[in-house]
């Protein structure tokens, strides 16, 4: 007979052990993990990843569509300066010590000769009006100098002003500034604008270039993207705020009420804008009927709400406005009901008003979300384009052009893929710097 510890069955191994290799690829962690995250990564790849790649290298390139070759130019896109243009907006003539040898001179600047005279290398041109020789400018050229004193004699504006116990006679340029000089040396400025003026005159220089930092329209877009952000975002939190403490209180009809203020935000921008068109057109708006129908407007008077440069912006900033709030009001009214009703009730029971709870215990309680709210909504304001294009497209003159209609306009419809390219990434920086101070504040809130 065999021992007994012999036939003693071996201990069963773990059923982990014994079906290590056979779990089915679906029911695996890591590889179903990888499987469920794959669209999105794809999703961000094709239509974020691979647009900025492409953008950063055509930046750098002097591409334009239906150009056979692409040069590399490496920032000439960015800036590029071909020269420095001095301009003066505003000239001081004369100063004198009556009112009345001021205004004669201004009254009689048209019948005023312009005459040049040698001044070493270089000529001066010297005004003579009302018994006065006043020199202005002095130049290269005999010509230039004739013809930029005649411009101040006969095309400008000649204002007189006292300036403490003197008289001074100012001619005003308005829009279009003269150029006194042009110069490619940077390190001579100072010295040409010692020899072109002679006398003072409220002058800067300008870089004149191809690249975007010299584009004239540029910082236009730049600070009317600033000016749409700030306004939209102020409005949004000023809305936004009642609305979520106002939904957060207990009445009849409050589902109802969450339901309709998503309204706005639920439907395409494409569709909405098209209604804010109507709303907004100059012939057909409903405002303009309203007021008129209210007397605030006469008849026959309208407002032209998208063709004004008036009224341009602001409209855009409303129709932003109208879009986003819900979207704040319904991130704040999540943080509102994450306050337990006890801590409201017992500092109700304390005395405090309702001002005193929103700021000693509301809004310190719902910061942080409200920074997240204000994190999202920024980064969709100052990157809006549908918005702005749909209703504008950036007009009148430019006056509701931001950088993202700017980088349309001159890669797409223009052709200067380059420019669009680096006018866009012009963005990413500033976006950059704002999300990681929020970022920042939010780190700050937690600790």
């Amino acid at each position: 007979m065999r021992p007994l510890a012999a036939t003693r069955p071996r201990a069963e191994e773990p059923v982990a052990a014994k079906q290590a290799g056979r779990i089915p690829l679906l029911e695996r962690e890591a590889p179903l993990g990888y499987l469920l995250v794959l669209p999105a990564v794809l999703y961000l790849g094709i239509f974020i990843a691979y647009p900025f790649v492409m953008s950063v290298g055509l930046s750098f390139l002097d591409a334009q569509a239906g150009s056979a070759r692409w040069n590399f130019i490496g920032w000439d896109n960015y800036s590029k300066v071909d020269a420095y243009q001095i301009v003066a907006n505003n000239f001081r003539i004369a100063t004198f010590e009556s009112e009345q040898e001021a205004r004669a001179l201004a009254d009689q600047r048209k019948q005023g000769i312009v005459t040049t005279e040698p001044s070493g290398q270089r000529f001066k041109a010297v005004v003579h009006v009302a018994g006065n020789d006043v020199p202005l400018i002095e130049m290269d050229s005999d010509s230039d100098a004739s013809f930029n004193a005649s411009s101040v004699l006969q095309d400008l504006d000649w204002t007189v002003r006292g300036r403490g116990k003197k008289w001074e006679v100012i001619a005003n340029t308005g829009e279009n500034p003269i150029t006194l000089g042009e110069f490619t040396d940077r390190s001579k400025m100072k010295e040409e604008l010692k020899h072109d003026l002679l006398v003072e005159a409220d002058t800067k220089v300008i870089a004149k270039g191809t690249g975007v930092l010299q584009d004239s329209n540029f910082p236009l877009a730049l600070k009317n993207t600033f000016k749409y952000t700030f306004f939209t975002e102020f409005f949004k939190m000023l809305i936004g705020v009642p609305c979520a403490l106002l939904l957060n209180r207990k009445f009849g009809g409050r589902r109802l009420l969450r339901g309709l203020l998503v309204i706005p935000w639920v439907i395409p921008i494409a569709i909405s804008a098209q209604a804010w068109l109507w709303i907004l057109d100059s012939t057909y708006s409903v405002i303009n009927w309203t007021l008129t129908h209210l007397h605030i407007l006469s008849p026959g008077h309208v407002i032209n709400f998208r063709g004004d440069a008036d009224y341009a912006m602001g409209s855009v900033i409303a129709v932003n406005i109208w879009r986003g709030f819900p979207f704040t009001a319904i991130i704040i009214l999540a943080g509102l009901t994450a306050i337990p009703d006890e801590i409201l009730e017992r500092a109700r029971l304390d005395g405090a008003n309702a001002f005193q709870r929103f700021f000693h215990i509301i809004a310190p309680m719902v910061r942080p979300i409200l920074m997240v709210s204000l994190l999202f909504s920024v980064i969709f304001s100052f990157t809006d384009f549908n918005t702005i294009w749909i209703i504008t497209k950036g007009g009148p003159y430019d006056q509701t052009q931001v950088l993202s209609t700017y980088a349309y306009q001159l890669g797409i419809n223009a052709g200067y893929l380059g420019k669009g390219a680096a006018i866009s990434l012009f963005m990413f920086p500033i976006m950059a710097v704002m999300v990681f101070a929020m970022l920042q504040f939010l780190r700050r809130e937690n600790m």
